[in-house]
């Protein structure tokens, strides 16, 4: 394919250097299960690889044909449509999503790089940069891509044809009714196989023409069609999110009346026969009504209890069983001015740590001590915590998988948000986060490291920050347990064997293998990656040490290549390095986080 009749020379090694993000983005699929995409406002402590892969994906069928095939369905196109997309995409790449031929074009329909370099960012963010590299351009390749690589690669390619472009081939292809037509349409407007720059001013309906082997492309949609055709499905059901709310059902009792209106403006495609709600509602009422619920959707919340305090194991056996043991499953806390509902929360957790499907909304933990701001009496929310619990049930649907479908550990996130400030603040700043004060206050009596202290308040410091995070989320307990400094805490990860991520200490890191947890050193710097934390505005977290310079720990803005004279270097604990996840358990014990 040629995306532009004239040509340009193409560096694709700067052309991924040009293209990445202020911050590292996305990891990638080896540490996927540790961190991403972490939220307060739910919590999975499962992290575990069972549940990472294709079936997690939206994507639906068994190969990649197939996948492609109901992805464009399920967009709105015909069967014609879908065969004609398809025959182009195995002329141009065989259907293999890394097939290329020098470093200019690649990908399944062989885009130009550079001129597409928000592709090239897209799979970047994604932390799937090294199947830009010519080991993977080769025909026959695909089949050595894991299968999670495999379908989010899918993924953002297909996502990618759906974005708006210059010429609209959507709206022309979704003209044709014919197979050819729909595969020399998609050729001469998508591929951009005549008329130079503006191909939509030479290209007219099909006529029969041949050029850029369009014989051949309609042969092979033309196969496809025969093949596929009144087959297609919709996306798979084990989807890693409801989005806006069309595949979601949602059980509750008065605290989601209260909150009813906030739900239907959150969740915007959701219907009001998906909030099956009433006032006084028991959980084994809501179970029996839904056992005679028909099309109960694959994302269920179960926002119940608060009327059945003490639940039992069996009551929650007996939810998920009616529920359907393949749904994606959220249970919200309990909590009211009045009652802890100990004994349901505890189970809620529990539950989640030993299913993949299920996750909590701690509700209780949002609003616990706060029933002035976000409740009209006892237990209902108001207009703000309607709000706040439309929010936090939105957060816990969509963001409880990650984009590939692996199960994230929300406890490292939450002490993130305890410890640092979630926006940046402008040195000096010495305010510190109320559950940072008690854990430098902690740390000192313990006898552990807090570093500086800026006009009386310790643990102004970034490499006493970096230690206290480090240590209380179990990331590494013992970590800077020779109670040094910025230096002496780099000569402490070298003496542990600590992974220096970068090629070499003189050369600037790859951005996308960065993960949670992986620490950074420069000139007598150090701070913390802390990846995509919801709410939190930066993937680092920091503080400072100076009169001039000071800064409590809040979302950083340090460069994550090069700072204070020196290239960063980063550190990965080695028991963090494989896609085992990070299993660690956290040091806080019964500890308050805020």
């Amino acid at each position: 394919m040629k995306k532009s009749i004239k040509f340009l020379a193409y560096i694709f090694t700067a052309a991924i250097l040009i293209v990445q993000p202020a911050f590292a983005a996305i990891p990638n699929d080896d540490v996927l299960d540790m961190f991403n995409s972490n939220n307060i406002f739910y919590y999975n402590p499962n992290g575990s690889d069972d549940v990472c892969g294709s079936s997690a994906t939206k994507l639906a069928g068994n190969t990649i044909e197939e996948k492609i095939w109901n992805y464009y369905i399920d967009k709105g196109f015909t069967d014609a449509q879908v065969a004609g997309i398809l025959g182009n995409a195995k002329a141009e790449t065989g259907v293999e999503p890394t097939r290329a031929s020098n470093s200019s074009y690649w990908g399944l329909f062989q885009w130009r790089l550079d001129y597409a370099p928000a592709l090239v960012e897209k799979v970047n963010q994604a932390g799937l940069g090294k199947y830009f590299g010519s080991e993977w351009w080769p025909a026959g390749k695909s089949k050595d891509i894991p299968a999670g690589d495999l379908d989010q690669l899918l993924q953002i390619q297909l996502d990618f044809t759906m974005e708006k472009s210059a010429f609209d081939w959507i709206t022309e292809v979704k003209k044709q009714t014919d197979v050819n037509a729909a595969a020399e349409a998609f050729l001469a407007i998508f591929e951009r196989a005549v008329g130079g720059d503006s191909p939509i001013l030479y290209y007219e309906p099909y006529k029969g023409l041949l050029y850029q082997g369009t014989s051949a492309r309609r042969d092979f949609a033309n196969e496809y069609y025969k093949q596929f055709s009144g087959k297609g499905t919709s996306a798979s059901k084990n989807l890693s999110g409801t989005e806006n709310g069309k595949n979601l059902t949602i059980f509750g009792d008065s605290i989601t009346v209260a909150s009813n209106s906030a739900l239907l403006e959150k969740f915007s495609d959701i219907t009001q026969d998906d909030i099956i709600a009433k006032s006084g509602r028991r959980w084994d009422e809501a179970v029996a009504i839904a056992k005679n619920t028909k099309n109960i959707k694959d994302n269920v919340i179960f926002a119940l209890g608060a009327n059945s305090p003490n639940l039992t194991s069996a009551d929650i056996d007996e939810a998920i069983k009616t529920l359907g043991t393949d749904k994606n499953i959220v249970f919200v806390t309990d909590w009211s001015t009045r009652l802890e509902y100990t004994e349901n929360n505890n189970l809620f957790f529990e539950y989640a740590k030993n299913n993949s499907n299920i996750v909590v909304a701690d509700w209780k933990e949002l609003v616990k001590g706060k029933a002035d701001k976000y409740f009209s009496d006892w237990i209902h929310p108001n207009a703000t915590g309607a709000k706040l619990f439309a929010d936090t049930l939105y957060d816990a649907v969509n963001g409880n998988v990650n984009s590939k479908g692996c199960s994230v550990n929300g406890e490292f996130a939450q002490l993130v948000k305890s410890y640092a400030w979630p926006e940046w603040h402008p040195a000096p700043y010495i305010n510190r986060m109320p559950a940072y004060a008690n854990a430098v206050s902690q740390s000192i009596s313990e006898g552990r490291y807090v570093g500086g202290s800026i006009n009386g308040v310790p643990g102004i410091d970034c490499g006493g920050f970096v230690t206290i995070l480090t240590q209380n989320s179990g990331l590494e307990p013992e970590y800077n347990n020779t109670k040094g400094a910025t230096d002496t805490q780099e000569a402490w990860v070298k003496a542990h064997n600590w992974t220096l991520l970068n090629a070499s200490p003189n050369r600037q890191v790859d951005t996308s293998i960065l993960q949670a947890g992986d620490i950074a050193f420069s000139n007598g710097h150090t701070f913390i990656y802390v990846g995509e934390i919801a709410g939190f505005d930066s993937k680092i977290a920091s503080a400072s040490y100076g009169q001039s310079s000071a800064r409590a720990p809040m979302a950083g803005r340090e460069d994550l290549l090069f700072g204070n004279g020196s290239i960063v270097r980063w550190y990965r604990n080695p028991k963090y390095s494989s896609k085992s996840g990070l299993n660690y358990k956290s040091n806080l014990q019964n500890k308050v986080w805020q």
